[in-house]
């Protein structure tokens, strides 16, 4: 939304009976007030409150009957490759893959990380036609520790891959990027998972990589808490979340804080769930309460300090962000956090590019449709492997999927992928 990273922070607004958070942030120059981020509460009351009564926000990802329905066919079939396809975008070469890569292939890995899943890896490849061609360029696995980091990594790698794209093109004397469209990507998706009973507390469930990258949040304090102390504070934490709606009693010293994802800037930030007045010469101490995807409790993490609210200066506004360069490829970046994730994918090392012959189809069997309803392209989930044929071979009979229920899908259409110089980039029998 901002060509420069907005400098954020989060305040809370006391008016005679009532307490108000806000969420603002600096960005080119202007304060912006979130419209996403806000909500009120009685002024006697604990922040708790702010986050209980915050709806989809604080719930997690809620899957509707029919995604659920989805979902169970997806495991049931083992399905890790999917396709995104629109055979109407040739307006633009990155106009549908830009489109995807902002919503659908971000709910689509989010939906992977429902059931017992702690992390998943994925790659992405765009078909690119171009003259009498399809260039196929495929990015490299990335592996995603936490739901929350979805959006940034697909983000980072759309971004190199279309970088790839418009560099191979420049170089190219036969075509340029007039001449070339983008209507399908391939998605190829590994779920990481757990067994249900092992996960109550879970010691491998990671923290946001925006949050591992700050200073303090992801270093313990250095009187750490023991484990039979930390199993008390759970169990409490769990009884009066469970109990009393987020009314902790007074006598429990510790500061607790939740977390919290701006639907408009996509920023996390670190939020008071519980403060504790402080009775000892020793300060409390500081957990971040940490959930998956559907919202349920997996474990707390021990803060090095408290977390306060402060609202960036003008000073700070003005100034110029700090620079990150990639020691290897020199690359700049504006967040750590996508730094990080670049050299994960080792500056792209291990992305390719290959192409497919004018006369050449690709024939995916036993496929799920999946209802434009849940997504804003048509998409696809492949359970076969592909088979590769020459035009003429065979005769595709099409029909309108969207007449098919996805749900009652036992075993799925036929998807060919062909090339540019065919009407269609998606045929079904």
């Amino acid at each position: 939304m901002f060509d420069d990273e907005p400098i954020s922070s989060f305040v809370f607004s006391n008016e005679k009976t009532t307490q108000t958070f806000h969420h603002q942030w600096f960005a080119q120059g202007q304060l912006h007030e979130c419209a996403t981020c806000y909500s009120c509460i009685d002024a006697d009351e604990p922040p708790s409150q702010h986050w209980l009564r915050g709806g989809e926000a604080s719930q997690g990802l809620q899957l509707t009957k029919q995604q659920q329905a989805v979902l169970d066919i997806i495991e049931a079939r083992q399905i890790e490759t999917f396709f995104f396809c629109d055979e109407s975008s040739k307006d633009k070469l990155d106009h549908f893959v830009g489109e995807t890569c902002a919503r659908g292939v971000p709910e689509l890995l989010r939906w992977m990380f429902q059931n017992s899943t702690v992390a998943v890896e994925f790659s992405l490849a765009c078909y690119v036609n171009a003259m009498d061609q399809v260039l196929i360029f495929q990015s490299g696995s990335l592996r995603v520790d936490h739901h929350f980091d979805v959006d940034e990594c697909v983000g980072v790698v759309y971004e190199m891959l279309m970088q790839r794209i418009e560099n191979y093109l420049n170089c190219s004397s036969e075509y340029g990027m007039a001449e070339c469209s983008i209507t399908r990507l391939r998605v190829q998706v590994k779920r990481i998972r757990v067994d249900a009973e092992s996960q109550g507390e879970a010691p491998f469930f990671a923290l946001p990589l925006q949050l591992q990258q700050e200073e303090g949040l992801a270093t313990p304090a250095a009187s750490s808490t023991s484990e039979a102390e930390l199993a008390s504070l759970r169990s409490a934490y769990l009884k009066h979340f469970r109990e009393c709606n987020g009314y902790f009693p007074p006598n429990m010293r510790v500061n607790l804080y939740g977390l919290q994802q701006c639907k408009t800037t996509k920023e996390l930030y670190v939020v008071p769930y519980h403060v504790s007045e402080t009775l000892q010469q020793l300060p409390n101490k500081n957990f971040l309460i940490l959930n998956n995807i559907m919202g349920q409790f997996r474990r707390l993490h021990e803060l090095s300090t408290p977390v306060k609210s402060v609202s960036p200066s003008r000073d700070s506004c003005s100034s110029p962000a700090k620079e990150l360069h990639c020691r290897r490829c020199r690359s700049q970046f504006s967040r750590s956090s996508k730094l990080h994730i670049h050299q994960k994918l080792r500056c792209g090392q291990d992305f390719s590019v290959d192409s497919m012959h004018a006369d050449i189809v690709e024939i995916y069997e036993q496929c799920l449709p999946i209802s434009r309803s849940v997504f804003q392209y048509a998409c696809y989930g492949i359970t076969k492997p592909k088979t590769v044929m020459r035009k003429g071979q065979f005769v595709p009979i099409e029909c309108d999927w969207r007449s098919e229920s996805s749900v009652k899908v036992q075993h799925g259409p036929c998807v060919v992928i062909s090339n540019a110089q065919h009407s269609s980039p998606c045929k079904f029998y």
